[in-house]
């Protein structure tokens, strides 16, 4: 488990530094994305160095906003919540790509639905069907997403592991289609 050092304690997770949004403290999918943003700029209000004057401005103060922005872009985004929360609670690091990957060859079946769709992108002529293939991409994630929730209220945590894989594909393919030029090649990073 992650240790993050405090002025007088340590902390076990980045659910702790905001304790508005996580009362309880503890890992948890749901995020009230307004609740989290307003108490994230709070507290940087009270530790950003831009926000400090010169003269109270200590190393605690910027190690706090920078670790206010670490935690902050993890717990907003599901992705790498999904990462976070399974890497604290179960143990499984999915960043590590070595262990995405075990979980990934677990189901080829994905993996040529994720290559079907890259190279239809790489086929594509006209931002219409650009789109058609964003849509559907925003669909996927939006399923994904529903069904980590569930995942993670069941404590199904192998379950949310080929989930949150799932999703880094689609994630990564909807980069892709934001960079997406007619004639340019698609890069698509696993």
């Amino acid at each position: 488990m992650m240790r993050i050092v405090n002025q007088r304690r340590f902390l076990a997770t980045f659910y702790e530094l905001f304790p508005k949004t996580f009362p309880k403290g503890k890992p948890t999918w749901n995020v009230e994305q307004a609740k989290l943003r307003k108490e994230y700029r709070a507290l940087q209000a009270q530790h950003h160095p831009d926000m400090v004057s010169n003269l109270q401005l200590n190393n605690q103060d910027a190690d706090r906003s920078s670790l206010l922005n670490k935690a902050y872009h993890t717990l907003k985004d599901p992705l790498l919540r999904s990462q976070y929360v399974l890497k604290v609670i179960h143990g499984m690091d999915l960043s590590q790509e070595q262990v995405a990957q075990q979980i990934m060859q677990s189901n080829p079946d994905l993996l040529m639905k994720v290559l079907d769709t890259h190279e239809q992108l790489e086929e594509v002529e006209n931002e219409q069907d650009v789109r058609a293939i964003e849509q559907d991409n925003k669909q996927r994630i939006k399923s994904i997403e529903s069904q980590l929730k569930t995942s993670f209220d069941q404590e199904q945590y192998e379950k949310a592991a080929q989930l949150t894989v799932e999703l880094k594909y689609w994630v990564n393919l909807a980069k892709a289609i934001k960079e997406w030029e007619p004639g340019k090649p698609v890069n698509l990073t696993h």
